[in-house]
């Protein structure tokens, strides 16, 4: 008996196979896959963290649980914190994506040197002489291993590395250190464009956080209602 949900699942995933954008991302894929998961890590980046801003400023803005005269400093800081993570993830990513093949070849050099290339190709005509098979030449299996065992290594390393640059330095280190001074700067300009003075406003800021340390680094609503619920 066919299992329906794989059915559905086959229909539905070949339907989408034969869109323009899919047929075109595929092709993009077959020829380069490192460049083209670099695209798509950005892409949901700013997907992500766009969507999650916007979700959680308006979500600030209009939140009876948090005092009025706290929430422009919240959805500022939830505003500042949404960008800074958009802006410094994607730019780690393509710092890093520049410093990675260096720092690969420096790491990795023993790997992929002329004793191991050579020892890499006996093995490999040793492995097709045992299976009766006609082994590559020399020249063929010397390409082989910089096209492809040696290019695969190093976009695999390019990608966790520029991941890892993006999330842990650009999410983690960055955004923390300069959200908050950043923050009140948005939170004066958003209270000009509504007509509003700052000089009220700046007292109660003032008041209101004075000895508080916010969460930079979440904008869950959750950590910021439990800092309001006592004030």
């Amino acid at each position: 008996m066919t299992n329906p949900i794989l059915s559905i699942t086959a229909s539905a995933l070949g339907k989408v196979q034969q869109w323009k954008p899919m047929n075109k991302l595929t092709n993009t894929f077959t020829k380069n896959p490192e460049k083209t998961l670099a695209g798509i890590a950005v892409t949901s980046i700013i997907i992500k963290d766009g969507v999650g801003c916007y979700k959680y400023v308006t979500q600030s803005l209009k939140n009876d649980k948090i005092p009025e005269q706290k929430r422009k400093f919240v959805a500022a800081l939830d505003l500042t914190n949404g960008l800074l993570m958009i802006v410094s993830q994607v730019g780690m990513f393509y710092i890093m994506r520049k410093c990675s093949e260096p720092l690969f070849k420096k790491i990795f050099s023993k790997s992929f040197n002329e004793v191991t290339k050579k020892n890499t190709i006996s093995r490999l005509r040793m492995m097709y002489e045992k299976a009766n098979q006609t082994p590559p030449r020399p020249a063929v299996a010397r390409t082989e291993f910089e096209n492809s065992t040696k290019k695969t290594a190093l976009d695999l390393f390019k990608f966790v590395a520029d991941i890892g640059a993006a999330t842990i330095i650009g999410k983690r280190v960055i955004v923390p250190l300069i959200a908050t001074p950043l923050a009140q700067k948005v939170e004066k300009k958003m209270g000009k464009m509504r007509g509003e003075t700052n000089e009220p406003q700046k007292e109660t800021q003032n008041t209101a956080f004075e000895g508080q340390k916010l969460d930079i680094t979440s904008t869950s609503d959750t950590n910021l209602l439990s800092k309001f619920k006592k004030a």
